[in-house]
């Protein structure tokens, strides 16, 4: 009958231990749904301690040593078979090994006058004996959930030097809790109890769920602040760029008045056929030379005014410039051609500019309704494309100015079903176009 009680017990306590720590980390093995693994991982757990504590019983009835060999056993199958950390998992046994210990021989303590033993130490089984370890094992139970439910809440913030710390001091503990234990049970079974040897078990014990206690409340009140600091920082930042776009928005609403201006005074000159004037002021007030040569003819008056003016503007910055139109362009929208090129040729003076060799080649075709346009220059620059998220590169001095010219280009593109392409090869910086007319 008592062995058959004790067999009863420890399967009791395997499966309360494997339940613990099963919910508390999470199984890493076994196959199918997350609680199909979680069967799987703490039948490992459970199967091996039960053999383990069962094989003791034969052996002695308590001693400290099967304690740490338990404590082994256990912290090498959670490694096996569950989630989380090692230092983390290591804290845990000892903390369950405290558990399991302590509040076994504190009930023996207490049951003390009504449990007998035999001639080999065992206590005999009987109403006493099942209190005792129904007791112990409920103890357990509202101590574990207690863990479960009060841990840190952010454990991949806790560093593994923390997690050293914490099993110094729980190993120390542990190691006085089973010398105590010891010395407690010998003077059990002789009927004499050291009350100091108790006392100062309990306060270990106390001690022990004191220092778990503010680790947990230190560990997430540090986290708690760190992430305050994270947000407020991401607030400022966020600020910063908030700023920063309604700066830009400022000078462009200021540029664009300007530009009123600046337009309305041509008007009013061309209007009284000051065209010369016009042309003067355009050189002074905006910095534009009308391209005075006349190299390429497309049958669209304002792109071959652009591509004119580029051709001159690349030849005094000593950049040769190549053109190929092979087809008319008189059919096309003028000002969305123009646009597109002329931003495509800013850039890619801009880029040439800064080369040894410079160069710009820019080839128009045109096959059934589709519209062909490559432009390739010199690029002294390593352009990452993979990290232009769809923007094209730049090589301008001030950044901020970059991306409105090519949004134009990329609006345009969409509106005739095209699609662009572009790659950047041995100091080539290659730009492709489809347009579908």
């Amino acid at each position: 009958m008592w062995f058959a009680f004790e067999v009863i017990i420890n399967i009791l306590e395997a499966v309360l231990i494997a339940q613990f720590f099963v919910r508390y980390f999470g199984s890493k093995v076994g196959k199918g749904s997350v609680l199909g693994k979680s069967i799987y991982a703490g039948a490992v757990i459970g199967i091996s301690h039960f053999a383990v504590i069962t094989i003791f019983n034969y052996i002695e009835y308590y001693s400290g040593y099967q304690e740490w060999i338990l404590g082994g056993v256990l912290f090498l199958t959670v490694v096996l078979t569950l989630q989380g950390r090692v230092m983390e998992k290591l804290l845990f046994v000892q903390i369950s090994s405290v558990i399991t210990g302590t509040t076994g021989v504190l009930f023996t303590v207490l049951f003390q006058r009504w449990i007998t033993y035999d001639a080999s130490g065992y206590p005999v089984f009987g109403v006493s004996r099942i209190l005792l370890c129904l007791g112990a094992k409920l103890i357990y139970v509202i101590i574990t959930e207690l863990l479960i439910r009060y841990q840190v809440k952010e454990k991949q913030d806790v560093t593994n030097n923390t997690y050293v710390k914490m099993n110094i001091i729980m190993f120390a503990t542990q190691t006085i809790d089973n010398y105590l234990m010891n010395i407690i049970y010998i003077n059990v079974l002789s009927d004499t109890l050291i009350s100091e040897v108790y006392i100062v078990l309990v306060a270990l014990v106390a001690v022990d769920a004191i220092v778990y206690m503010l680790y947990v409340e230190l560990t997430n009140n540090s986290i708690r602040l760190l992430k305050e600091k994270m947000k407020s920082a991401a607030y400022e930042s966020e600020k910063k760029e908030i700023e920063k776009i309604q700066e830009i928005h400022k000078q462009t609403m200021k540029i664009r008045h300007d530009m009123k201006n600046v337009l309305l005074n041509i008007r009013l000159k061309l209007q009284d056929g000051k065209v010369q004037e016009a042309e003067q002021y355009l050189e002074e007030e905006l910095n534009v030379k009308l391209a005075k040569v006349n190299i390429v003819s497309t049958g669209n008056r304002i792109v071959d005014a652009v591509l004119n003016s580029h051709v001159q503007q690349a030849e005094e910055a000593g950049i040769p410039l190549q053109l190929t139109v092979e087809c008319s362009l008189g059919d096309k929208e003028e000002m969305d051609f123009a646009i597109l090129l002329s931003n495509l040729l800013d850039n890619a003076v801009e880029a040439a500019i800064q080369c040894d060799k410079p160069y710009i080649n820019l080839r128009i075709t045109r096959k059934d309704d589709a519209l062909h346009i490559e432009i390739n220059n010199s690029c002294s620059a390593v352009v990452d494309l993979e990290s232009q998220d769809g923007i094209l590169p730049t090589t301008k001095h001030d950044k901020t100015v970059h991306g409105y010219g090519l949004s134009n280009v990329k609006d345009i593109v969409e509106l005739y079903n095209g699609f662009y392409d572009y790659e950047c090869k041995d100091g080539n910086f290659m730009t492709d176009i489809v347009l579908y007319m």
